[in-house]
């Protein structure tokens, strides 16, 4: 079934508690340093997903990423991610460090929607709307764990295409090609920041789907392959000292360097009333790309 094709009826799943929004200021785009965020709940993001599904006409795919303080330190530094972020159609914010500038520089963040949380709520939607999902990342045999995860959670979920996220450029042709051939609804890509926004944008061109995801570390945490923080230092807003914990390695600078500047910087506009972070209306349930 195509994406535009509607049944279902809703969410029937008994989800964790989600964050209060009254009295913030939800439903603009923010620009934190240039890097779009849309800062809207839960429910909203889901209600521009389900619409991007209901069209269609002749169009790219849509695109949903998410952004964190990592992606804003990304982004200072490589001009070709920020293009990619400023083209997609939806950016989410995630992690207690967008909330930070967003309180204290006079736009509160809605709720945090990382992809990790956010995603599952999507797929939910998928298997009641009866999308097709292609997965796109990981090492060899993750995509293939996430499914058996995927349908023993969701049963009916249409997974029809899977491939590892290590291939070489000269394999790109024919992944998009099995792609096309394929035509899902829904484009799960989990590379990693940069590499799977880049590919998202620079691709969508070529590409019969419907919608594209970032998921980021996704795969790996439905397979097993890396552990989520338990659920009260998620609620917290901890979860990123938990995954510098489990990999100290990989996460030192992002703990010691991107997060103390980062936090420097929003201190600083504050204090001296620098525009760090501007806000607009969105334009639309398209946003960006809409002709």
């Amino acid at each position: 079934m195509r994406a535009h094709e509607v049944r279902g009826n809703g969410f029937s799943e008994v989800r964790e508690k989600r964050v209060a929004t009254a009295g913030r200021r939800t439903g603009e785009r923010l620009f934190i340093e240039d890097v779009p965020i849309d800062n809207i709940d839960g429910s909203t993001a889901l209600g521009y997903v389900e619409r991007y599904g209901l069209r269609v006409d002749d169009r790219e795919p849509r695109s949903v990423l998410f952004v964190n303080v990592h992606s804003l330190h990304l982004a200072r530094r490589d001009v070709d991610f920020l293009d990619s972020l400023q083209k997609a159609n939806l950016v989410l914010p995630d992690g207690s460090g967008l909330a930070l500038a967003g309180k204290l520089l006079g736009h509160p963040i809605g709720e945090n929607l990382n992809g990790t949380d956010f995603s599952p709520r999507v797929l939910e939607l998928a298997r009641d709307r009866q999308w097709s999902v292609f997965l796109l990342g990981g090492k060899a045999g993750v995509a293939e764990r996430c499914k058996e995860v995927l349908l023993a959670r969701w049963p009916g979920l249409a997974i029809v295409g899977m491939r590892h996220g290590h291939f070489s450029t000269e394999e790109e042709e024919s992944i998009i090609a099995e792609i096309n051939r394929i035509k899902p609804d829904l484009l799960f890509v989990a590379m990693g920041s940069p590499i799977q926004e880049k590919w998202i944008v620079q691709h969508a061109p070529a590409l019969s789907v419907g919608m594209c995801f970032g998921v980021g570390g996704l795969f790996d945490f439905l397979a097993g392959e890396r552990r989520r923080a338990p659920l009260w230092i998620r609620r917290v807003g901890l979860e990123w000292v938990f995954r510098f914990v489990m990999d100290p390695a990989s996460k030192w600078d992002r703990v010691l360097v991107e997060i103390p500047l980062y936090v420097l910087r929003v201190i600083a506009a504050r204090v001296l009333n620098q525009p760090m972070l501007t806000a607009a209306p969105r334009l639309s349930t398209d946003h960006q790309g809409e002709s």
